[in-house]
């Protein structure tokens, strides 16, 4: 064969080559996204449920639910080490643990939300030693209701003792 037979060859089966590996790395690009996207949504989705256990005022019923509901769908898009996470914040807060405490539940939320956000590939780097995070919910009704009395109408502190 020629020379240029040869090199002609060459140049179409690398750029045959080159082209296949770009759609290839796409695709796998595309897919990866979309795993991340769905994992978002269900970690979204639980720490929404969660969030809906600590809020006075929610219908815990409901709230238990969708905290299940995500739990047992979550399982769908999460590592094995996200799974073991929740089951291990669900075993510390589930109604049959006679054992269960603020400050074990505070850890294993602890331990499921560093392993959610590693299972996310952050662009930064958790101290699992200081991550400290805790649940924010609302105030109890009672105390809620107790609070506005003591306010005036523009919302300032009023002095309780005192008898108008």
């Amino acid at each position: 064969m020629e020379a240029t037979i040869v090199v002609a060859i060459i140049s179409a089966s690398a750029s045959i080559a080159v082209a296949t590996f770009s759609f290839v790395f796409s695709k796998w690009a595309e897919r990866r996204a979309a795993l991340q996207q769905r994992k978002l949504a269900h970690y979204q989705e639980l720490l929404n449920a969660i969030s809906d256990l600590a809020i006075d005022g929610t219908d815990k019923n409901r709230a238990n639910q969708r905290f299940a509901t995500a739990a047992n769908t979550i399982a769908l898009v999460a590592p094995q080490y996200v799974i073991k996470a929740l089951m291990q914040f669900h075993d510390e807060v589930k109604y049959s643990n006679p054992n269960k405490s603020a400050e074990g539940h505070d850890k294993a939320l602890k331990k499921l939300l560093l392993a959610i956000r590693t299972s996310l590939q952050l662009p930064f780097q958790d101290d699992p030693y200081n991550f400290d995070f805790h649940l924010i919910g609302s105030a109890p009704r009672q105390m809620k209701d107790t609070r506005k009395e003591c306010l005036d109408q523009h919302g300032n502190p009023q002095d309780t003792n005192s008898h108008p």
